[in-house]
């Protein structure tokens, strides 16, 4: 079955404009013509290849039964956070003597 360029960004829920960069780019497949032409085979292989996989929580702690550490500008937000509301959370927040 071919679909034309608009209702391949009806699917995608995306502007026509962005199916017509992912067909000059080479990412999706087409029929070139007037109208231009999508084969839904075409589709689906570019659906399949834009997917992401879903991950384990924390496949390595499940591997091997130790915690694992975190990513560090995840372990430095969580400190500059937990700094911030410490300073908050003090009664004279901001005064100097």
């Amino acid at each position: 079955m071919l679909l034309t360029q608009d209702e391949v960004a009806k699917r995608l829920r995306c502007s026509p404009q962005k199916v017509k960069r992912l067909r000059i780019s080479g990412q999706l497949a087409y029929v070139p013509g007037r109208p231009v032409l999508i084969e839904e085979a075409d589709f689906e292989k570019y659906l399949e290849g834009i997917k992401r996989q879903a991950k384990p929580a924390n496949p390595q702690k499940e591997k091997t039964g130790k915690p694992v550490l975190e990513d560090a500008g995840v372990l430095a937000r969580r400190i500059w956070l937990a700094r911030r509301n410490y300073q908050l959370s003090k009664p004279n927040r901001g005064t100097h003597k």
